[in-house]
């Protein structure tokens, strides 16, 4: 028997059902907020992505040399395809501008619990602000998603700055940053011997790998006593770089991570606006692994950390003037449906997957079926979900079919009823029925 192919899904009738009730409140969620829905082509040229997406997103993608020989892939993630868009209409956009879209993603990865390599992905932009009220919008933004679908004492949001890290690797002379990000981004997915092999690689001496490991380490809640606390060991572990407070005689990695303690403690103020903060943790050793971050990166987790992240993302300031000629800040985040739906069900708040309709038109004569049609039209022109018999059942199994479709109300057109001007509507729940006039319902 044929089937789907590993790591892609077949929904049926009932599954969508729930997934639709899932997407809905998410897209409602985020147009409260103000943004506008946009969509992007699914193939792209995979240069959009070798360009700033990194190593390890276009080693995993879908991609293929088309009849025209162009290198092209299935998108794997959005931000790419949405910075092009954004640095394409730059000149006539006003700002700032606040995007969603709800799209299917492909990755080539190996597939495992709440990872395929078909998925849907919401994505929720902010371009053409760079300030600290953005990066908290978007933050709360995620977790009033959250909040909605019943999931919010399920969660912690994790939250760090990419900009601390890196001052911190450039404090210990570490040239290549990118790379230890990468590494840095891989950490608990691998043993601490070889995170620390890795990161002797990409030139970390020996003598700081303590030090670092320690900071990397550092999980509080997120308050401004803790970020205070993060900065006072910066302090403490690099001497020579803090000893005079003027940032412009500071060593540059120093100064870039006192910044980003700065921008950490103003946005726990903001969220606190928005009551985030007590679902909120403070973790060093949060970097992301996409290379365009320049800021703020946050992910969301089941409190148990029995998944992976629910939801991820952060500021990406330098990506869009790579497509144009013109720097526009930005910030953003990206739900999947594969552990959102999973993390749901733990918790019992995954939606009811019966089916459901409003009115099902039953007759007891072949020849009523035109009769039938009108009563249907009449009703879904008004907006109800009706279903008919088309297999000239007997009335028993029309009955037993309404039932499965999780029928609300069923209309029987019945030759004694049809002689009084009548038909009989009954009660799928209740068992109640009764003879309403035919006319109050072709014509009401």
């Amino acid at each position: 028997m044929l089937q789907s192919l590993r790591g892609f899904r077949d929904f049926y009738p009932e599954n969508m059902v729930a997934r639709r009730k899932m997407f809905n409140v998410m897209i409602d969620t985020v147009r409260r907020f103000g943004f506008r829905e946009i969509d992007t082509p699914s193939l792209e040229g995979l240069e959009l992505f070798k360009l700033k997406s990194g190593p390890d997103i276009v080693n995993e993608t879908f991609s293929f040399v088309d009849k025209g020989g162009r290198e092209v892939t299935l998108i794997p993630e959005l931000t790419p395809s949405v910075a092009r868009m954004i640095a394409a209409r730059r000149k006539v956009l006003t700002f700032p501008q606040k995007w969603f879209s709800l799209s299917k993603m492909w990755r080539y990865e190996e597939p495992q619990s709440g990872r395929l390599r078909e998925f849907y992905q919401l994505n929720v932009d902010i371009f053409g602000v760079d300030n600290i009220e953005s990066d908290a919008e978007i933050i709360a933004v995620g977790a009033e998603i959250m909040k909605e679908l019943g999931i919010e004492n399920e969660i912690i949001i994790k939250i760090s700055d990419r900009r601390l890290i890196e001052g911190i690797l450039r404090c210990l002379g570490v040239e290549n940053v990118e790379d230890a990000l990468r590494v840095i981004d891989k950490r608990e997915k691998i043993s601490e011997e070889e995170f620390s092999r890795m990161m002797l690689e990409v030139g970390v001496r020996e003598e700081f790998l303590d030090k670092l490991k320690s900071l990397l380490s550092i999980k509080k809640e997120f308050t401004k006593d803790a970020v205070n606390e993060v900065r006072n060991t910066l302090e403490e572990i690099f001497p020579v770089s803090s000893k005079r407070r003027d940032v412009q005689e500071m060593t540059p990695g120093f100064s870039l991570a006192l910044q980003a303690t700065e921008h950490l403690e103003k946005l726990c103020s903001y969220l606190s606006l928005y009551e985030v903060v007590p679902y909120c943790v403070l973790d060093l050793g949060l970097v992301r692994g996409l290379t365009y971050y320049t800021g703020i990166v946050f992910e969301c987790f089941e409190k148990q950390g029995a998944f992976r992240a629910i939801f991820g993302g952060g500021r990406y300031d330098n990506l869009i003037e790579l497509f144009g000629d013109a720097k526009v800040p930005a910030v953003g985040f990206a739900i999947g449906d594969a552990v959102l739906e999973q993390v749901m069900k733990k918790a019992g708040k995954w939606y009811s997957e019966n089916l459901e309709t409003d009115y099902f038109i039953a007759i007891t004569n072949p020849d009523f079926y035109p009769l039938a049609v009108r009563i249907a039209r009449n009703l879904r022109a008004k907006g109800f979900i009706v279903e008919m018999d088309l297999l000239k059942r007997n009335l028993e199994k029309q009955f037993k079919h309404a039932d499965r479709l999780g029928t609300k109300h069923v209309i029987v057109i019945g030759e004694d009823e049809l002689k009084e001007g009548k038909v009989t509507i009954k009660n799928m729940q209740t068992g109640a029925q009764e003879k309403v006039d035919l006319k109050s319902i072709l014509e009401g």
